[in-house]
Formats: structure tokens, C-alpha cells, sequence
């Protein structure tokens, strides 16, 4: 992990921290610890957007995997990302993991497109969480914050996708083996270039990648009954533009900080400002904020153990095996 990585992560926390103790932290906490048969079926409900993003997932393969091993790959990598200060590490665990059971060379290309529709429908769910925001508020002056915050979402989803139908893999590749010889050997251009052309492919299968989005996006918005939920349990009941608002645009402020791990600090930030602009207080925001973050961390910290399990028993095979032939 790079210094710089571990260092925003810090600021992150240290966000978070200060968030806390400015806003009656005795009362966010309070509120927080009277949720909980609310705050345990949130931790449910998760499956249901878990759940919907997988089979968007799963219409990016040709042979599709079964849904519970993508299931449980999806949630490893989504513990990943939610808890290890190192950027996007959970979707490399995810290609590694997916490449033991899909069709050679399907694995990582499938992630690499999953990601870019993850991005491309989440600035479609962001844009309904504007117009929503506009109609709820009156046209408050954030309003045009957020819009360029979407607006730079959009440049940085389409800019990925340009460079992918570029060839990034095959030039990332090149610039890394230029550093060493240890880089050359590792990265080899042949993989980069064949790694390009099946994302190529699976951008050319216009049907499957309709549907993957329709499911992505279906996603996002089932991700606002978790907001709808802890809410209600916190007492304060609100509609599903409500709901879909504080989900759509809190995402998207976690998604553009992305040079910090989890968007710590960032994504409750948005909550607790959102929150004030509808009326319900910057603790309500807040307690809401945490009341998500222990969501993560109870399904988080499974999926961190599941992972090192998985990873070690590889280990150890090799080391017991050593001239055994990957699994197919």
C-alpha cells in the first residue's frame, strides 16, 4: 500500500471523527444504538441490492457461473473495497476469484465491464437524485455543486471507457514494464492485448450489456430501501424520492472521492448536508451515516475472513503442489 493511499485513508477517519464531534456525538450514538432490529434488517436487506448486481454481473458471461459463487465473490470484493484502505482492490480479488470458475479469459474482462456499467448507470441514478433534489428543496444553492459533481462523474466514466476501447490494459502494461525488470516479467503484453480484446467482444454484445445495465441500475435504486429503512427506525419516515435522493447523491460524493478509501468522511458528509436540506437535522444525517458504516462493517469484516481463508488455502496448495496446473 502506498504512503499516499494510507494517508488519505487517515484523513478519511480523521473526517469522520470530527464529523462525529461537532454534531452531539452522545445523541448520534444514541440514536444509533435504538435502531437495532431496524439497523439488523438493513443488514438483510442488503442481499437485495447484493443480489441484483450480481446478475447484472452474470449477463457479461457467456457460459454463466452459478449465482451463489458469484454471490459470494461479489460480497468478498464489496468487504474489500468497503474496509481495506487500498483502492479497488476487491475488484482484482474479484477477477482472481471469478477466474476458477468462468471460461478462460472471461473473468477479468467481465469486471472491467461490470465496473464501467457500475459507473455509467450510477450517474443516471445521480441525475434522477438531482431532479428529485431540485423538486424537494426549491432549488437550493448546492444544486449546482451537485451537478458539477455529476457532470465530472460523467467525464471520468467516459474517459475510462474511451481508454479501454484504446487499449488500456495493453499500454498500462508497457508503461509498467518499463520501470523494471521484476515489472517485465510479471506483465506480460500478450495477456494486456488479449485482455483488451475481450472487452472489446463483450462491449460488441449489445443485448447482454442492455440487460447488465437495466439490472445495474436496478440496483442502485434497490439500494435506497436501506436509507428508506433506517430512517424509519430512526424515526423520521420519509418517500421513496426522498430515499432515492439521499442514496443517488451521497453514492455519487463517495464514488468521486475516490482517492479515499471508502469514501470515509466524504459519503457521511453528504448524508448529514442532505439530510439538513430535507428538514431532518444534521444528527439524524449523521446517525444515519453511521448506522450504514455499521452495516458495512458487519458484512464486511466476514467477507475480509472469508477472503483470507480462500487466499491461504491457494497458498498453501501451491506450496504443497508446486508443479500441480491451475484449476480449470
Amino acid at each position: 500500500m502506498r504512503l499516499s493511499t494510507f494517508i488519505a485513508w487517515l484523513l478519511g477517519v480523521g473526517l469522520l471523527a470530527a464529523l462525529v464531534a461537532v454534531n452531539d456525538p452522545a445523541q448520534v450514538l444514541r440514536a444509533v444504538a435504538r435502531l437495532r432490529y431496524w439497523l439488523l434488517l438493513a443488514i438483510v436487506f442488503h442481499a437485495v441490492p447484493l443480489w441484483l448486481d450480481v446478475v447484472a454481473w452474470q449477463r457479461l458471461f457467456s457460459a454463466p457461473p452459478r449465482m451463489l459463487a458469484l454471490m459470494r465473490i461479489r460480497w468478498i470484493a464489496e468487504g474489500v473495497n468497503g474496509l481495506l484502505p487500498v483502492p479497488h482492490l476487491g475488484e482484482l480479488l474479484r477477477a482472481d476469484l471469478t477466474r476458477r470458475i468462468s471460461r478462460a479469459g472471461e473473468a477479468g474482462a467481465s469486471v472491467v465491464v461490470d465496473v464501467t456499467l457500475g459507473v455509467a448507470t450510477q450517474v443516471l441514478f445521480a441525475a434522477l437524485g438531482i431532479a428529485f433534489f431540485a423538486l424537494l428543496t426549491g432549488g437550493s444553492p448546492l444544486l449546482r455543486g451537485l451537478v458539477l459533481a455529476t457532470a465530472i462523474l460523467s467525464v471520468g466514466g467516459a474517459t475510462f471507457y474511451l481508454l479501454q476501447r484504446a487499449g488500456l490494459f495493453a499500454l498500462a502494461a508497457h508503461v509498467v514494464r518499463r520501470w523494471s525488470s521484476e515489472a517485465r516479467r510479471r506483465f506480460d503484453m500478450d495477456d494486456a492485448r488479449a485482455l483488451d480484446g475481450r472487452v472489446r467482444t463483450l462491449y460488441a454484445r449489445r443485448a447482454e450489456l442492455f440487460s447488465a445495465a437495466l439490472w445495474r441500475f436496478a440496483g442502485w435504486v434497490a439500494g435506497a430501501g436501506e436509507i428508506w429503512l433506517l430512517l424509519y427506525g430512526l424515526g423520521h419516515p420519509i418517500g421513496l424520492a426522498q430515499a432515492i435522493m439521499l442514496e443517488s447523491l451521497s453514492q455519487a460524493a463517495r464514488t468521486a472521492a475516490f482517492a479515499i478509501p471508502g469514501g470515509l468522511g466524504i459519503q457521511d458528509g453528504a448524508l448529514l448536508v442532505l439530510c439538513q436540506q430535507l428538514g431532518l437535522g444534521a444528527e439524524t444525517g449523521l446517525a444515519l451515516a453511521l448506522a450504514k458504516r455499521c452495516r458495512e462493517l458487519v458484512l464486511g469484516v466476514p467477507a475480509l475472513l472469508a477472503g483470507y481463508v480462500i487466499q491461504a488455502r491457494r497458498v498453501a496448495a501451491r506450496a504443497a503442489w508446486p508443479d500441480a496446473p491451475p484449476p480449470a
